[in-house]
């Protein structure tokens, strides 16, 4: 499928989209606001500036506007031919919208992103081996389904068809209540004592990282997906409260942490305290320009492999960055570090 693509709401994934799609061959039109269509235009991710009335005549539509305005979009749209699909991040009230439009809908939300936002931070390759769920019911026809499977692919990601309500139980459980965490341990935490952020280490800035979202975005998510949320936070609630009551008892807490381990690894991530096999090692580094560079290029160039790595920020002027290597390598990092000027401490 080629032919005109409509974006409406050209930032960092409608411009993504943009990118790449013209990259494959689209046309691309773009609707927004004149600044944000002269700076899409300017960066390639669209070919020229659009209408609501003349994207009725695309051959295809993504709907990339805060997820706020997508039901009313859909309004706006009608009538039209056109195959329509959209990336916002709960499904079910935006399909059930398309489908009593009548309208050529396929559901669609790539799990692919940055804390960056606008379409001067857009790339052709954001959803490069990304999943991109697909959300057809009953009702999707089977070709416009195909064809917005095959276009997800002509933008390097992998199509995932899941039904919209089950989309939105996955979101709550895996993005919506991690955010709504982050944002009840910060308040917490600062609850407790003003400075109390100031000694947090790795764990809690890790838990909490994305309670640095935008927050006008994520107050229009969480209000879209709200069904689901309360269901995952009830289930949250219930869990916590369990947990609560095992506190005490040493065996029941290590059998919790040992089937949350077993479940961690199975999503292919890197526990950086499994037995004695990783170490962190800390370099206090001056805030300048290159510096982080030049510590994973030394590593890099030696074939030591970073597992993972953070900031630990003491001020302004000096912080320390912290990476998690493979023990038998750390000793071997540390002496390159040393003979390149930097100070290491071994932590674990």
């Amino acid at each position: 499928m080629k032919g005109t693509l409509g974006i409406i709401g050209v930032g960092l994934i409608g411009g993504s989209v943009g990118l790449a799609a013209g990259d494959s061959g689209w046309e691309v039109v773009g609707v927004d606001t004149p600044e944000v269509l002269d700076n899409a235009a300017r960066s390639g991710a669209i070919h020229r500036a659009s209408t609501l009335k003349e994207v009725r005549e695309a051959d295809l539509v993504v709907l990339a506007a805060p997820i706020s305005r997508v039901t009313d979009l859909l309004g706006d749209l009608t009538p039209t031919g056109a195959l329509i699909t959209d990336v916002a991040s709960a499904k079910g009230a935006i399909v059930r919208r398309a489908e009593n439009l009548g309208l050529r809908f396929v559901g669609g939300h790539p799990m692919a992103g940055s804390q960056l936002s606008g379409v001067a931070n857009a790339s052709s390759n954001l959803f490069e081996g990304a999943r991109y769920f697909l959300t057809p019911t009953d009702r999707t026809d089977p070709e416009d389904y195909r064809e917005v499977a095959g276009f997800v692919r002509e933008l390097g990601a992998v199509p995932t068809a899941v039904d919209p309500e089950k989309h939105d139980l996955l979101m709550a459980a895996l993005s919506h209540l991690p955010h709504l965490m982050a944002a009840a341990l910060l308040k917490v935490a600062s609850d407790i004592s003003p400075e109390a952020l100031s000694f947090a280490g790795p764990s809690f800035r890790d838990l909490t990282r994305v309670g640095a979202s935008n927050p006008e975005l994520w107050s229009d998510i969480l209000a879209e997906n709200a069904p689901a949320l309360g269901e995952a936070l009830g289930a949250f609630a219930g869990a916590m409260a369990q947990l609560g009551s095992e506190i005490k008892d040493r065996e029941v807490m290590e059998g919790r942490f040992r089937r949350a381990r077993e479940a961690y690894d199975a999503l292919g991530g890197i526990l950086v305290e499994k037995g004695n096999a990783n170490v962190d090692v800390a370099i206090p580094v001056e805030n300048r320009p290159g510096v982080f560079a030049e510590v994973t290029t030394l590593m890099g160039s030696n074939n030591i492999n970073i597992l993972d790595l953070y900031v630990r920020h003491s001020n302004t002027e000096r912080a320390a960055l912290v990476l998690t290597l493979d023990a038998e390598a750390a000793q071997q990092a540390r002496e390159l570090l040393r003979i390149a000027g930097f100070n290491a401490e071994l932590q674990g």
